[in-house]
């Protein structure tokens, strides 16, 4: 099936390709300067500089803001719209991130995301905070790989960069509206107000809201969308050296929030998958509820000394949470688990960087973090409506933790061509957690605290054959900081991870062609496991993983109007020593070496195609795409019923943009195939049943937008 579903979506772009090619023949002088001018280039900050991303020996994906738009991103879980090999998963409100098989699943206040998160430098702990980060947005960086030399801990899967549109010294005004299924209505606007020749401001606001996709009767629908935000960026300029940018910003998420649905153990098929029935319609008995706000203040100072530049990068945030939901998910059971958080967060960058692009060139800076959280949260059994719940389970703490870094990283140019990289990192973590909790009758008074520090390194070679080719290996050690659980203390996990890769240009600039491979020695992995014979969860260190991969990122400009990009990714990443918590010696019956790390699909591929078609006084650019994905695993046991079995998803739009006008029209359709995705699936034995959450089902709809 799949090698037909290859062979057909290959003979359609090739056949598309084909009649594109009449039209360009037909093409205006203009159009033959588009020609020439190939792919273009995009600048990033992976780095910490700006640079090229072709010349970048990183692996990465990046998308601008009208891409996201039109991608449907909205927020971090949408990204693997255009990050194939970006893996989401969804536990209640909190969002984990998966690259390149490597994940954290502990979503807990003790537990540390794998893939470090930042809008405009400001690092984001807490997984439920990412999801009301992104409106204006001027681009995304999706870095694949340990990044522990410049971004530091919690970057052994990679990083994601999040920049928003910044003031500039031209007036500037963005908006959009959207309607869809789902009653969805979405509206963003942006304006850059220049206030004089030293001062502009920019001013940014979004408001995006949906009717729930899943219909539980009795109750409001689940899985809605409710997202208000603001932001204003001031940009000071007082000398062509130095440069000041403030940032306010505000997010609100309300509504239901995401549901569960529980997939009774007597609904396990003979082959041990899931009966799942049912994506839209099923029954719950607690109704539940979101409510996030985070308020953050940034700012963002540089300062150009000819030899090198002063950069600092600091700010606060404070985010809350209060939500409850059916953590039973159906009516057997009575269980909601309710949770609290009061998060505020610190960050703060000083870094010194060589302005030299040739030669020796260095960066050098220092790094602090510091997070406190107060948290209060039940798991409950509910009564009938308008009684009290009864808290089952409490849990009480104050839990806080410091992280304190200095990092340098050199380059110098052997040649013109040759360019060698090294980079070093310290970090120094703790961590505390103290208070109580009372489980189930058992009252127990906590004092966890942690201390650890690392070196984190860098070595790299790369070998720029040409302009347009580019040739590099790099190895890179990252690690995620230890902690301890309510029961349970672990160290940190680290990874060894060897790449080698090449970046290239080909046909006057217009095929792109990346290659990457690579290999990780990934030790001491932290997992949370379940004791059968007392139910409480623990995050220890497993063992050791070995992941093997290789990545082909092509994109061709077939002719000024026609585009065509595909994607094919193989991963194997596996753990190689791994027994669980109830296992007397290793290997046992519970011995799971061989097994596939979570949300590690073997393979994963995808593939667009545009054209923009010259008539009705404008362009009308239709484009449609789409990503398969082989079955993969929500838990390291790799049980049939916990999986993620093999899928397609497709979408489709098209796009009307007049000649002389400053607005554009696009009509969409997602998930064509309106296929059931699942977001999380875990085992409950509370609940005698599987538990599963759901990726949003086909949506369509249009969104205007003007641009002036």
């Amino acid at each position: 099936m799949l090698l037909k579903r290859l062979t057909f979506t290959a003979s359609a772009l090739s056949i598309a390709a084909a009649f594109a090619q009449p039209a360009f023949a037909q093409d205006s002088a203009p159009a033959a300067d588009a020609a020439s001018e190939g792919l273009g280039e995009i600048v990033v900050t992976a780095t910490k500089r700006e640079t090229s991303a072709q010349s970048t020996p990183i692996a990465m994906t990046v998308a601008s803001g009208e891409e996201l738009s039109k991608a449907g991103v909205t927020d971090v879980n949408a990204l693997s719209n255009i990050a194939p090999t970006v893996n989401i998963a969804q536990n209640n409100a909190n969002t984990m991130i998966t690259i390149r098989g490597v994940s954290s699943r502990d979503y807990s206040e003790t537990g540390d995301p794998a893939v470090a998160v930042s809008v405009d430098n400001f690092y984001l702990q807490r997984a439920f905070a990412l999801n009301a980060a992104m409106f204006d947005v001027e681009r995304i960086e999706v870095l694949r790989g340990p990044q522990g030399t410049l971004y530091g801990r919690n970057a052994t899967a990679g990083a994601v960069n999040i920049a928003t549109v910044k003031p500039t010294d031209d007036w500037k005004l963005d908006a959009a509206a959207e309607i869809g299924n789902y009653g969805t209505l979405n509206f963003d606007v942006g304006a850059t107000v220049p206030v004089s020749d030293t001062l502009s401001f920019r001013f940014a606001g979004t408001r995006k809201t949906h009717e729930g996709y899943r219909d539980n009767p009795g109750l409001k629908d689940g899985d809605d969308g409710n997202v208000t935000g603001g932001r204003v960026h001031a940009l000071w300029t007082p000398t062509s050296r130095l440069s000041i940018l403030v940032t306010g910003e505000m997010t609100r998420v309300d509504g239901v929030g995401s549901t569960i649905k529980a997939v009774p153990y007597s609904d396990v098929n003979d082959d041990g998958t899931l009966e799942i029935g049912s994506s839209k319609r099923f029954e719950l008995n607690n109704q539940g509820y979101t409510r996030i706000r985070t308020k953050a203040v940034r700012s963002a100072i540089s300062y150009d000394m000819d030899f090198a530049t002063l950069s600092f990068f600091g700010g606060y945030q404070k985010s809350t949470l209060n939500r409850d939901n059916d953590q039973d998910g159906g009516t057997v059971y009575n269980y909601g688990f309710q949770q609290n958080e009061d998060v505020k967060d610190q960050n703060y960058e000083l870094r010194l960087s060589s302005n030299n692009k040739t030669g020796f060139t260095w960066q050098v800076g220092g790094y602090f973090f510091k997070e406190t959280d107060a948290l209060l949260t039940y798991f409950q059994v509910h009564g009938d409506a308008g009684t009290t719940p009864f808290n089952y389970y409490t849990f009480d703490y104050d839990v806080g933790s410091k992280s304190k870094a200095a990092f340098a990283q050199v380059g110098y140019d052997v040649t013109d061509q040759l360019k060698l990289e090294a980079g070093v990192r310290y970090t120094k973590d703790n961590k505390y957690q103290v208070g109580y909790n009372d489980i189930a009758g058992a009252y127990a008074d906590l004092d966890n605290h942690y201390s650890g520090d690392q070196v984190t390194w860098h070595f790299g070679a790369n070998y720029q054959v040409t302009p347009d080719n580019l040739f590099y290996a790099k190895v890179d050690k990252g690690y995620k900081a230890g902690g301890y659980t309510t029961n349970s203390s672990f160290g940190p996990e680290q990874i060894i991870a060897y790449e080698i890769g090449t970046k290239n240009r080909f046909l006057n600039n217009t095929l792109q062609v990346n290659l990457s491979g690579f290999y990780y020695d990934y030790s001491d992995l932290q997992t949370q496991q379940e004791d059968p014979a007392t139910a409480l969860v623990y995050t220890l260190n497993a063992g050791k993983a070995r992941v093997w991969g290789a990545e082909l990122e092509t994109l061709w400009q077939v002719t000024p109007d026609t585009r065509i990009d595909a994607n094919v990714a193989w991963l194997d990443a596996k753990y190689s020593e791994f027994c669980t918590v109830t296992a007397d010696t290793c290997p046992a019956a519970s011995d799971l070496s061989g097994n596939r790390l979570t949300q590690a699909p073997e393979w994963t591929l995808s593939g667009g195609i545009q054209h923009d078609f010259h008539l009705l006084g404008g362009t009308l650019t239709p484009r449609v795409q789409t990503r398969y994905q082989s079955k993969s695993y929500f838990t390291f046991y790799n049980t049939a019923a916990e999986q993620q079995g093999a899928y397609w998803k497709s979408d489709a739009q098209i796009t009307y943009t007049p000649d002389d006008g400053p607005f554009s029209i696009t009509a969409y359709v997602r998930n064509i195939e309106n296929k059931t995705i699942l977001t999380a699936n875990a085992n409950a034995g509370y609940a005698s049943a599987y538990l599963v959450q759901f990726a949003p089902p086909r949506t369509y709809g249009a969104r205007l937008t003007y641009s002036f």
